[in-house]
């Protein structure tokens, strides 16, 4: 899953858990978080701002998004380009899971037209 970001905001742990990758991979800043179910989730493009080992809860920031190339000389021009974009994975083991269904869904209410007089 991507979203557009700029370049240089924060990127933040989406849940509790520990540092457990900062570098790069294919000249990208990654950043993984281990959960204590053992869910892994890593984010990239982003710059490291916290080392690993580091203790993390949900919304802790950990890092920087990296611009492309085309937007502001960043590590690696990508897809997103000329606009930068965050990638977010989910890992269950070696299996990738979609990380939309790990949110709490909204429920969908739907609310009756207000009565005519």
């Amino acid at each position: 899953m991507w979203t557009w970001s700029p370049p240089r905001a924060a990127a933040c742990a989406p849940g509790p858990g520990v540092v457990t990758f900062a570098g790069q991979v294919a000249r990208r800043g990654v950043v993984v978080v281990t959960h204590q179910d053992g869910l892994r989730t890593s984010l990239e493009p982003v710059a490291a701002s916290v080392p690993v080992g580091t203790a993390v809860v949900a919304g802790s920031a950990i890092g920087v998004v990296e611009s492309s190339r085309a937007d502001g000389g960043g590590t690696t021009p990508n897809h997103c380009a000329p606009r930068s974009c965050v990638h977010w994975g989910v890992r269950r083991g070696e299996r990738y899971l979609d990380p939309l269904s790990l949110l709490t869904p909204q429920p969908i209410v739907l609310l009756p037209d207000p009565p005519t007089r």
